[in-house]
């Protein structure tokens, strides 16, 4: 910090009371960590004395204190681990604001934990997601409102203060009012992308909250522009969740569904600060191998998008088949096909022991279509079967019984029939036992093989069969469509039979299979989640989405995505209309056009670019910060070791401006390994990054355009050697996306400028 910062912020009126507030807060925070670990100690004593009483014949009570004591003691490492990280920076902000009902001024510290004086319950510190901070996010200075607890309060906001604080030092202060511009959010912007993340919570903006803040009860779609904070909002989203609900919603119950591991790496050091813990992350591949419980084997995930970006006489066919797999049109298929399953599943005829009509088939089909189905079919197979036995082993005493009585007085009758000769009641009575022996004897041996023998014609397939059946046979496809042609289906059913022939499934057939299983066998507990959060959705299929809600009987879903990043549209997505039209119809839409990331300049040749696609994208809006053009430089493919020089020079210059977030992009994995090799004897510390990989500190990563998606860096390289982007809408959308990845530097090399689209030349510094 300059000397004259230094007196700017010492010569704030409040500076000396600001200062004197923020030690006794340190303090505060100091005392409450070190008593907290005391009562730990006292904690840890108390378990080892349950322990030792566990081994008396009555350790019930032992057993509970336990418990009780186990879980404190992992709620109090939780909030110590949480005040311990922020002791250095305990709050971001200050508001002064007077209830219109109470007529009190408060002043209120906001930060990213809550901290209460513990003598009179006042906030020393208020967590960001507690309903009155909204007033910081939302409110102007004077009039203001805030929705808190399903109602509405009213009051004025006189002061609205931000604060820098590094290492518990404080080195800003600023008073926001109606005209003054968010240095805090400008400073932030022109910061390392390696710190952003973490630092989000004091910068969120207006639109931005709105989104986190909105309701929890319903879904909520957003469309994010590149930049617009889309992976903040989700992980704050989470944390005000949890904040919120997290007395009915356990964080085991919670998922992100994250486009990869490495994206999972970028984020998981960003939870935890925002008191996010125990919450599931997984990518839709992993999950879905762990849910549908079979070794299933995949393609690549991104091998159709590498043929279509290689192959392109080959791209109407496979575009085809993977967009009518990723449609609800097909999802209406499937269902068909269950349908018709469950019809030839329903009971007909009579469970019947012995000649005995034990339950009407009439009944047992009524059951199964109608009572039972809240189940899913398999399962209702089962109700029925237990249903089945449970009724005999009541009635076979019954039988028994009945048949008993009935014999017993037909064998007395004989007795006494004075009609018959001796030896003919006797042959008769005879007679009569050992047909009622027989028929006891007959209701028992049938009794044992009845039910099963009843459900035997029952047979049910495993999902894995059932998909592939109907697959294959372009009969089943025609039968169960109301719009495939003959030709579709054949062509559909002969490129899935070459698929499971090489023993293996596609991604689009997750969606497919998952659904079968929800609808036939149900989701498993433990795989079921109650809120959703699901990042880069413009890559998903409206199939993933309609059988994700399917399946976890839920619509709790945050979904954010950017359709201008949709390099995988080909499966079908290509507008959120019948996201929130057809599959959640209860949800709230946000759109978000502001981008917080990128420099104007580096937005708006990213914009032009964008211009480029044949499809109603609206312009992204860089917030106000200029910095360097981006920058072409021609180079000469066939000079690999001049193109070298070139880059390490560039990269040099980056770190002598600190900046030290540097990518090298190329258009596909096979570019990057050919830019890899140029570095191979140099100094640089380099990682040519594969999508399960960690970035390792302090590298300059080498990455596919397609996984450089929802990442950020300070600067990015984009290299062309033997790969230009042509102008075809999946090429131009991964240069986009490449494109929008820097925050403060883009440079751009390769053979002639048209290597990457560039007919805005104004918009470029050359440097041939």
């Amino acid at each position: 910090m300059s000397a004259k910062d230094q007196v700017s912020v010492r010569d704030h009126k409040d500076y000396q009371a600001e200062v004197e507030r923020l030690e006794f807060t340190k303090e505060y925070i100091r005392t409450v960590l070190d008593i907290s670990k005391e009562n730990k100690e006292l904690v840890v004593e108390n378990m080892k004395q349950s322990f030792a009483e566990l081994n008396s014949k009555d350790s019930s009570t032992s057993y509970t204190d336990l418990l009780a004591n186990a879980n404190y003691l992992e709620l109090a490492e939780t909030e110590l681990k949480r005040l311990e990280s922020v002791i250095g920076k305990p709050y971001f902000s200050r508001i002064d604001f007077t209830s219109n009902n109470t007529k009190s001024q408060e002043v209120l510290y906001i930060g990213k934990v809550s901290l209460f004086d513990r003598v009179s319950q006042q906030p020393i510190i208020v967590d960001w997601r507690s309903p009155i901070a909204n007033v910081y996010y939302d409110g102007r200075l004077g009039e203001v409102s805030y929705e808190a607890y399903g109602e509405t309060q009213t009051g004025y906001l006189s002061l609205k203060r931000q604060y820098e604080i590094i290492d518990g030092l404080l080195k800003e202060i600023r008073d926001i009012d109606l005209t003054t511009h968010d240095e805090l959010l400008q400073k932030s912007l022109s910061g390392k992308a390696d710190n952003r993340l973490t630092e989000i919570v004091a910068t969120i903006q207006n639109e931005q909250n709105e989104v986190i803040r909105a309701s929890l009860t319903h879904p909520i779609i957003v469309q994010g522009a590149a930049g617009s904070g889309k992976t903040t909002i989700a992980l704050h989203r989470i944390s005000y969740f949890l904040y919120s609900f997290g007395y009915r919603f356990p964080p085991e119950k919670l998922m992100i569904l994250a486009p990869n591991r490495l994206f999972i790496d970028y984020i998981s050091a960003v939870l935890p600060e925002l008191g996010v813990n125990k919450i599931n992350q997984t990518t839709y591949i992993d999950f879905m191998r762990s849910c549908l419980g079979s070794k299933i084997k995949l393609f690549s995930p991104n091998s159709k998008l590498i043929k279509l970006l290689n192959e392109k006489q080959t791209n109407q066919s496979i575009q085809w088949v993977s967009s009518f797999k990723g449609s609800l049109e097909f999802k209406e298929v499937i269902h068909r096909f269950i349908n018709e399953l469950e019809e030839s599943l329903a009971p007909q005829k009579d469970f019947v022991v012995e000649k005995s009509v034990l339950m009407k088939g009439l009944k047992l089909k009524k059951l199964f279509l109608k009572e039972y189905t809240y189940l899913p079919i398999y399962k209702r197979l089962g109700k029925i079967k237990n249903l089945l036995e449970d009724d005999l082993k009541k009635k076979k005493s019954i039988m028994l019984s009945n048949l008993n009585k009935k014999y017993e007085e037909a064998m007395e009758k004989a007795l006494f029939n004075t009609k018959l000769k001796p030896e003919k009641r006797k042959q008769k009575v005879i007679s009569l036992m050992e047909m009622k022996e027989q028929r006891q004897n007959r209701v028992e041996q049938e009794a044992k093989a009845a039910v099963r023998k009843y459900m035997a014609p029952f047979g049910m397939k495993d999902i894995f069969t059932l998909y592939k059946e109907l697959m294959s046979s372009p009969d089943l496809l025609k039968k169960h469509s109301t719009t495939l042609t003959d030709q579709e289906c054949r062509v559909l059913s002969k490129y899935c039979r070459r698929i499971f022939e090489r023993g293996a499934y596609e991604l689009e057939d997750l969606a497919p299979i998952f659904f079968m299983k929800a609808k036939l066998e149900g989701i498993e507990d433990k795989y079921k989640m109650r809120s959703i959060f699901i990042d880069e959705a413009q890559d998903y299929s409206y199939f993933q989405f309609a059988a994700l809600k399917e399946g976890f009987e839920t619509d709790l879903f945050t979904i954010v995505g950017d359709l201008a990043q949709g390099i995988h549209s080909y499966r079908g997505l290509n507008s959120w209309t019948p996201v929130v039209k057809e599959i959640f119809p209860n949800a709230n839409y946000q759109a978000l056009q502001k981008s917080y990331r990128t420099t104007v300049e580096i937005m708006n040749l990213a914009n032009d670019i964008l211009l480029l696609i044949d499809q109603d994208l609206p312009k992204v809006e860089p917030v106000i910060r200029h910095g360097q053009k981006p920058r072409f430089t021609t180079i000469d493919p066939m000079n690999l070791e001049e193109v070298r020089l070139q880059l390490e020079e560039d990269i040099a210059s980056f770190k002598k401006e600190e900046l030290h977030s540097i990518a090298i992009i190329g258009r596909t994995e096979k570019e990057c390994q050919r830019i890899h090799q140029l570095f191979e004897n140099s100094d640089l510390p380099i990682q040519l990054l594969e999508e399960k990989e960690e970035m390792k500190k302090g590298h300059i990563v080498i990455v596919p355009s397609y996984l450089s998606k929802g990442l950020e860096f300070d600067c990015v390289l984009i290299v062309c050697l033997e790969e230009p982007f042509s102008q075809v809408d999946l090429d131009i959308k991964l240069l986009y996306v490449s494109m929008t990845r820097p925050m403060h530097r883009l440079y751009l090399y390769g053979e002639n400028p048209t290597n990457f689209l560039l007919n805005k030349a104004d918009l470029i510094h050359f440097d041939m």
